[in-house]
């Protein structure tokens, strides 16, 4: 498949995050051919358009069963009785029947993933693109490979430097892909409790290595296909949970969180359950073992207009789980806000 000079620029891919990228997007018009042509006039296609790299073969009810590739035709009849035996037989004798076809809802990831896996000689071949199981165009690869790099570029832009993760605005952009496709989602915003004290004693460097570990859990536990983190700064962490399982994940985050940050303190003050630091008045103050607090925000359809909206919720869901001693999570469910659950 070769673009002409008069395909259409991915004006899309200037402003997307690419969260919301889907193969839509990147379909062109490029008409297929049925089951029924035959071999001799598939040659004669590649023969009078050299830019054109392969043809989807479709049936009667236009689903793509096949892909005619061009340099394989074009050889294969160059062969010794090829006309006299095959030519006047079904396009599908010389096709490749299993092609690579996406429906219009499959997403970037989805699609940058089937592309990875693809043979080599067949990345020329771009995809096909059905809508309802039926086709209706294609697509070049060189556009999805444009589209992941845009988007990697947009997430180191703005990636937090210590754990590498998406920042503020990649956040942003999450949550208002999220409003826009008019489907529930729970965003949760994750803090360390303790932790200015955890990094007077111990200093900067192991404060930074237990950010990193509530990071590493963080990712851990989410669904890559469906789920999103990113790191606001310091010790704060945003997820965008559109897994239907989230309360199970948020509990095994805080579970697997108070497991592990123990061996970042000391035998003493494991015992302790704690550790003193003095305040700016010189008197001392004891302070429990870092904990991880989560207020989570569920969003129905509608609900909100813009992240602005959602981020004066999660604070306030997040000052009321910090309420609680310990790893611990409070779900604000708008009309029943009061309910409060605790990671045991």
């Amino acid at each position: 498949m070769v673009k002409n000079s008069t395909q259409k620029q991915f004006d899309w891919l200037e402003h997307d995050d690419g969260q919301d990228i889907v193969a839509r997007q990147f379909v062109h018009y490029m008409p297929a051919v049925d089951a029924s042509v035959n071999c001799d006039e598939i040659i004669r296609r590649f023969h009078d358009d050299p830019t054109l790299n392969c043809i989807a073969v479709i049936n009667a009810d236009h689903h793509v069963i096949g892909v005619l590739r061009s340099l394989e035709i074009l050889r294969r009849g160059t062969e010794g009785f090829f006309h006299e035996l095959t030519g006047r037989r079904s396009c599908t004798r010389i096709m490749d029947p299993d092609p690579l076809v996406f429906d219009v809802t499959e997403s970037l990831l989805g699609m940058s993933k089937a592309v990875a896996m693809m043979n080599d000689r067949h990345l020329v071949d771009g995809f096909f693109v059905t809508e309802k199981g039926k086709y209706i165009g294609v697509g070049y690869l060189t556009d999805v490979i444009k589209a992941v790099t845009k988007q990697q570029i947009s997430f180191a832009r703005y990636a937090n430097p210590l754990t590498l993760l998406p920042g503020n605005v990649p956040i942003d952009q999450r949550i208002q892909a999220c409003l826009s496709a008019m489907k529930p989602f729970v965003v949760g915003y994750f803090d360390l409790d303790n932790f200015k004290a955890y990094n007077d004693v111990y200093g900067y460097r192991a404060g930074d290595e237990v950010i990193q570990l509530a990071a590493e859990i963080l990712k851990a536990a989410l669904d890559e296909s469906d789920d999103f983190l990113g790191h606001v700064g310091g010790d704060d962490f945003v997820t965008v949970f559109t897994s239907m399982d989230w309360e199970l994940r948020v509990q095994l985050i805080l579970r697997r969180f108070d497991q592990e940050i123990l061996s970042y303190f000391s035998d003493q003050h494991i015992l302790a359950g704690g550790l003193t630091t003095n305040n700016r008045q010189g008197v001392e103050v004891f302070h429990r073992l870092v904990s991880l607090s989560a207020g989570m925000v569920r969003v129905a359809p509608g609900e909100f207009s813009s992240p602005a909206e959602i981020s004066s919720n999660l604070v306030e869901a997040k000052k009321r789980a910090k309420q609680i001693e310990g790893s611990s999570y409070f779900v604000d469910r708008r009309s029943n806000s009061h309910k409060v659950s605790v990671a045991k």
